[in-house]
């Protein structure tokens, strides 16, 4: 076995150490914990906090930096809560789960659809989207679509936690892709997180916050393929709990021409963003395109407003 997998395997058993450690906490120290990790994440120059700091330079440019540095923190504090809040998903009975639900708008949506049309979730990386995977997996069984992370023995741990819930994960790789059709085309549900990155080769660029950003054709190509209900789901950190709301997207999303697609995903997640941008995670390097490969490799953004880019109708 490399030597790097073996330290990753020994960081994996103190991980489910600590989680099994913390499981006694309830929510709130949960959520302390967590705010303390990213307060000390926002003082360092990890790439968490750079790349955070970046992308809310780059959106709210029009913002005085005390405003763009209180909001770097704040998102890193929800961004470390998320990940405090995991060892309570990896561990808590799921009785207890349910208690943190304290409310739910929209869940007609996906409930009252036809018999035997699927639908896709897009689940934005706002709030705590693993819970959001615990609810809808209440309602039937979830297909979650993940990024297959470069150690295997992660994308087991990942996989068996989700699955923990009820789920039947998919890799993104040409048999999870299957996978998804055939959950599709028997009326199942799955769960796309629209904001990652996106390999160059299954994106196009599209705006976001007014900004040229890459964003997955997926979606795109799975309503091209198979006729299916379509809506957002958050899951917003509230105290006590999480409060789940699915909403409609523009039917626009299901336009042939995968940009027009990734505009109005992108549209619905800044609608998303803007109730809070404290619980949206800034650490992807979403506007980071083929031919500005160094937007991110330490160039501080000068605090001038973004270049708005038109969207066409």
């Amino acid at each position: 076995m490399p030597r790097a997998e073996l330290g990753v395997r020994l960081g994996i058993v103190l991980v489910r150490s600590l989680a099994w450690a913390l499981a006694c906490f309830g929510l709130g120290p949960l959520r302390c914990l967590g705010a303390v990790a990213g307060f000390l994440i926002s003082l360092g120059n990890s790439r968490e906090a750079r790349v955070t700091r970046a992308n809310v330079d780059l959106v709210y440019g029009d913002k005085n930096r005390a405003w763009r540095r209180r909001l770097v923190r704040a998102s890193l504090k929800h961004t470390s809560m998320t990940l405090a809040e995991a060892t309570a998903l990896w561990t808590w009975p799921l009785s207890r789960l349910a208690k943190l639900r304290t409310g739910v708008e929209g869940e007609e949506l996906l409930t009252r659809r036809a018999p035997g049309r699927g639908a896709i979730v897009l689940v934005p990386h706002y709030g705590n989207w693993e819970y959001l995977g615990y609810y809808l997996n209440t309602l039937e069984t979830l297909t979650p679509l993940y990024q297959r992370r470069r150690s295997p023995a992660v994308d087991q741990v990942l996989a068996a936690a989700r699955d923990r819930l009820g789920s039947r994960s998919a890799p993104d790789s040409v048999a999870g892709l299957r996978q998804l059709l055939k959950t599709l085309r028997a009326g199942g549900l799955l769960a796309i997180l629209p904001d990652q990155v996106p390999s160059a080769d299954s994106a196009v660029a599209a705006p976001f916050f007014g900004r040229p950003a890459l964003t997955m054709s997926l979606v795109s190509k799975l309503l091209q393929r198979t006729d299916v209900d379509i809506v957002v789901g958050t899951a917003t950190r509230v105290p006590g709990g999480f409060a789940i709301r699915l909403e409609a997207i523009d039917d626009a999303v299901r336009h042939p021409d995968p940009a027009v697609g990734a505009r109005t995903i992108n549209a619905a997640i800044e609608a998303v963003v803007a109730r809070d941008p404290a619980q949206y995670q800034w650490e992807y390097k979403r506007f980071r395109l083929p031919d500005q490969p160094r937007i991110y490799d330490g160039q501080r953004p000068s605090g001038r407003p973004p270049q708005r880019v038109r969207r066409k109708a």
